[in-house]
C-alpha cells in the first residue's frame, strides 16, 4: 500500500512538472520548441504560464493537492467540504495562486476571502453566473478532476466511499454535476488501482461506475448548480472506443486530442486521460509523456493519468532519481506524505 500511495503522489507530480513546459501549446508546437516529443523535465519557454520556474517545478495540478493531502492527513483521513475549503484557501496564500489559480479556482478563493464565513456561502449562484454562460468549461474544469485522487487513497478500497469523498472535495471549488462526475470518476478509479489484483479493465470499469455515480448523486443535492453542458460519461465512453479501436495507421492519443479534446474543460480532461490509461496499459512514463505532448491542458492531463498510473504500478515504476529530483526542486517530503496517508488509512480501519 506504501508504495502505490508514493507511487500516485510521484506520477502526480512528475506528470505536473513536466506539462508546465507544453502548457496551452499545440503538438505541433511542442515538437517546434523542443525539437521533438518532450520526455522529461524541461524549462519552462517564456510565453506560458509557468515561465520563470525551473525544470521538475509543480504548478497548481499537483500543488493544490498535495496540500489537500498534507490536509487530511492532520484530520486523521477525514475528508469533509470544510477542510478542502481551508485548504484551498491555504493554498491561495502561496506563490502558486497568482500564476496558476483556473478561473473557476481563482474565483472560488477570492468570494470565500471576502465572504470570511465559510459556512455561510450559499454556492449556487456564485459560481455559475451568466459571466460564463457560453463558456461551460470556465465552471466545470479539471480543477475538480487533478484534485480528486486523496479521495481514492483514503477510501480503503471502498469506491462508494471515494465517490462521497470526491463530492465533498469537489464542491468546495466546483458546484456542478459535471465537474463532480468528472472528479468521482478519477477517485473512483484511484481507489480499485489501490488493490493488489487490480488491472487495467477493473480501473476504467470503476471510474465508468464513479462517473455516472458522481453526477447522479451531485444532481439530487440542492448545492448544485446544473448548467448545459457535455456529459464527462458519455465522453469517457468515446475515450473507451477511441483507445480499444483505433484502426493500426492512426495514434488513439492524436484521435482522443482531436475529438474528444485536451483542454481545460473537464468532460475533455478526464475522458483523455483514460483512455491514455487505456491506449498505453498503464505504463507511467508512456503515459505521462502522452499527456505532456498531446497539447493545450497538459500539466492536468499528465498529472491525472500520472497519479492512476504511479498507483496501479507502484512508485518503482518511474526513474529512481525522480523522487529526490522532485522534492529537491519543490520543497517536498513525498515519502513522509505518503507515510502520512499510509497512518491515516490504518486509523479509518
Amino acid at each position: 500500500m506504501y508504495d502505490k500511495i508514493l507511487g500516485c503522489l510521484l506520477g502526480a507530480a512528475t506528470g505536473d512538472a513536466m506539462g508546465a513546459a507544453t502548457e496551452a501549446k499545440s503538438t505541433g508546437q511542442i515538437k517546434e520548441i523542443f525539437g521533438g516529443r518532450v520526455e522529461s523535465f524541461q524549462k519552462p519557454p517564456r510565453d506560458v504560464q509557468a515561465r520563470g520556474r525551473k525544470p521538475g517545478q509543480v504548478t497548481d495540478a499537483f500543488s493544490i493537492p498535495y496540500m489537500l493531502t498534507n490536509a487530511i492527513v492532520q484530520a486523521d483521513g477525514k475528508i469533509t467540504r470544510e477542510i478542502a475549503m481551508e485548504s484551498l484557501l491555504e493554498w491561495g496564500d502561496t506563490e502558486y495562486f497568482e500564476p496558476f489559480a483556473g478561473m473557476t479556482t481563482r474565483k472560488a478563493i477570492i468570494e470565500m476571502n471576502r465572504q470570511k464565513k465559510m459556512n455561510t456561502w450559499d454556492y449556487i449562484g456564485h459560481l455559475g453566473n451568466k459571466l460564463f454562460k457560453g463558456h461551460y468549461y470556465a465552471l466545470s474544469s479539471n480543477g475538480a478532476a487533478v484534485k480528486a485522487y486523496p479521495a481514492g487513497l483514503f477510501s480503503n478500497g471502498n469506491v462508494d466511499k471515494a465517490i462521497e469523498n470526491a463530492m465533498e472535495i469537489a464542491i468546495s471549488s466546483h458546484d456542478d454535476p459535471w465537474s463532480v462526475s468528472g472528479a468521482c470518476a478519477i477517485a473512483a478509479a484511484i481507489c480499485e488501482a489501490m488493490k493488489y489484483d487490480a488491472t487495467v479493465y477493473s480501473i476504467v470499469q470503476a471510474a465508468k461506475y464513479g462517473c455516472r455515480e458522481g453526477e447522479a448523486l451531485a444532481r439530487k443535492r440542492t448545492d448544485i448548480h446544473v448548467y448545459p453542458g457535455p456529459s464527462v460519461a458519455k465522453r469517457l465512453d468515446m475515450a473507451i472506443d477511441i483507445a480499444l479501436h483505433t484502426s493500426d495507421d492512426k495514434n488513439p492519443v492524436d484521435e482522443m486530442r482531436d475529438r474528444i479534446g485536451s483542454g481545460p474543460a473537464i468532460a475533455e480532461t478526464v475522458p483523455t486521460a483514460i483512455g491514455i490509461f487505456i491506449a498505453e496499459r498503464g505504463d507511467g512514463m508512456k503515459c505521462i509523456c502522452d499527456g505532456v505532448n498531446i497539447g493545450d491542458e497538459t500539466s492536468a492531463i499528465a498529472s491525472i493519468v500520472g497519479a492512476l498510473c504511479g498507483t496501479f504500478r507502484g512508485s518503482r515504476s518511474f526513474p529512481e532519481d525522480y523522487l529526490d529530483f522532485l522534492n529537491e526542486q519543490n520543497g517536498f517530503d513525498l515519502e513522509l506524505q505518503a507515510g502520512g496517508v499510509l497512518s491515516a488509512c490504518e486509523n479509518l480501519s
